[in-house]
């Protein structure tokens, strides 16, 4: 009974409003005032609609900017992010019976959905505004890489995929590179044109990636600067297939930063480049539960995951910095010709942490490992390998060769055959350890 009455109620106030909706109407045109300056592009009423708009999307944003504020964080070994539980109940207390919906990406960021408009919380915790918030589909995934090539860098904003993708003839990455820079480390230069915002793709696919070229930096993304990639994969359909020249890789060529990461992506295509994943890394970075199924083959470093990462012959700029990869996995054939081979990573600066190598591993002229050709940092811990490896110079189950500055492994195995012509180990290649 008192619910009908609510009813009633709410009923007998809208129609009050509409009543005096209309009247004002009303008395606005016996004043004169024509019905389109009432409800034109810049008329009275629309102008108010708008207001109110903006009014209630700045409510919306502080409340979720409150609610980040006031949640529980929990450490994910290498980050500070939402607690899941405690991010929802905080949302729910900023906006009560308002239509809330959250979605947990998995990896530390959100995707909030309130009356209809889309939030996205970052894995840092930053918040991005609806105004900033872009969905694209089929129609709009070759605009949108275009609008990138052209200039637009989409930093700030964060772009989600609302479906499956087919792509058709040859790609032109998202993000390009120009061969002014090629001896410039420093990639973010105004002659590029990277992605530097959050591409999620909402756990769908992209199919038919097809890239037949010489030139580098190729990809699904060429050029990412401080930009993430989550929520992903390429190939399902097994026809999608990379050959291109240098810092080329699966699902991005080349990224470049201290900000960018790569979260749950997956590679499926073929791959004739450097990494499945990632070409090359330069800067600082986490790649995070990838995965790649793609065969891999290459002249130069290659890896699973990532080909490689800041070398040593950088700048002494780039001498404090070390990339991460967590949780990753290889699940193919990896073919490399010459030097720095390894299941997840060719040549790597950095941490790999809880990953696997399930693929054959067929080295080159030296540093072949399961997991790692060779490596610069501070530790391989909880990895095993289960792919036969196969190299020459300096091939081990788990690590080809490490630099004296490497600090150890630790709880890592490998139980397959590991096949090498010098200084070879089940574990790391026999020698300087």
């Amino acid at each position: 009974m008192k619910k009908n009455k609510k009813i009633l109620k709410r009923k007998e106030k809208g129609i009050t409003l509409i009543a005096l909706v209309i009247t004002i109407i009303v008395l606005l045109i016996l004043a004169g005032v024509s019905i389109a300056m009432l409800t034109g592009d810049n008329g009275i009423l629309t102008q108010a609609r708008n207001a109110k708009e903006e009014t209630e999307k700045a409510s919306e944003l502080e409340g979720i900017q409150l609610a980040v504020i006031g949640s529980e964080t929990k450490d994910n070994e290498y980050l500070d992010i939402l607690d899941e539980e405690s991010f929802k109940k905080e949302l729910e207390k900023h906006f009560g019976n308002e239509e809330l919906y959250v979605h947990p990406n998995g990896d530390g960021s959100f995707i909030i959905t309130i009356n209809d408009r889309k939030y996205y919380v970052n894995d840092d915790k930053t918040v991005i505004d609806s105004d900033n918030v872009i969905e694209i589909g089929q129609d709009d995934f070759e605009k949108f890489r275009d609008d990138v090539n052209n200039g637009n860098s989409y930093e700030g904003k964060a772009v989600l995929l609302t479906s499956d993708i087919t792509l058709s003839g040859n790609w032109t990455p998202i993000g390009t590179y120009s061969e002014e820079t090629k001896d410039n480390h420093y990639l973010d230069v105004p002659v590029n044109k990277p992605f530097k915002g959050i591409f999620d793709g909402c756990n769908h696919n992209i199919d038919n990636l097809q890239i037949d070229t010489t030139e580098g930096y190729q990809g699904l993304f060429g050029l990412v600067i401080d930009g993430s990639i989550r929520n992903l994969s390429v190939g399902k359909d097994s026809t999608s297939s990379v050959k291109a020249g240098t810092r080329s890789g699966g699902i991005i060529g080349c990224l470049y930063g201290f900000s960018g990461n790569v979260y749950n992506c997956v590679n499926y295509a073929n791959v004739n480049a450097a990494g499945g994943v990632v070409g090359v890394l330069i800067g600082q970075h986490i790649i995070s539960n990838c995965k790649n199924y793609g065969n891999i083959t290459n002249s130069g470093a290659i890896g699973g995951i990532v080909g490689a990462s800041n070398g040593i012959d950088w700048p002494e700029e780039f001498a404090n910095y070390y990339n991460k990869i967590i949780n990753c996995g290889n699940y193919s054939t990896i073919s490399g010709s010459e030097k720095n081979c390894g299941g997840i990573v060719g040549y790597f600066k950095g941490d790999i942490i809880d990953s696997c190598n399930k693929g054959e591993i067929k080295g080159g002229t030296r540093w072949t490992g399961g997991i790692a050709g060779a490596i610069v940092g501070k530790k391989i811990e909880n990895c095993y390998n289960l792919g036969n490896v196969k190299g020459q110079f300096e091939t081990g189950g788990i690590l080809g060769a490490r630099s004296e500055i490497a600090a150890y492994l630790k709880n890592c195995y490998s139980i397959s055959e590991v096949i090498g012509t010098d200084r070879t180990g089940n574990i790391v290649r026999m020698g300087r350890k």
